[in-house]
């Protein structure tokens, strides 16, 4: 990161920083969803239930 800093413009490492967050976010996303689908297959409840009534 430091690297970019010192080789990009301060707009281009604000898009550099753009485009490295939305892909995180993108990863994180996919990974939930593979969580779930993965849990759901299993028959793993779609609620955390510690028997405690609401």
């Amino acid at each position: 990161m430091a690297v970019l800093a010192a080789v990009l413009t301060a707009g281009q490492f604000t898009v550099a920083l753009t485009v490295l967050a939305v892909a995180v976010a993108l990863v994180v996303l996919a990974e939930s969803i593979r969580f779930w689908v993965a849990a759901h297959r299993a028959g793993a409840p779609s609620v955390h239930d510690e028997g405690e009534p609401a």
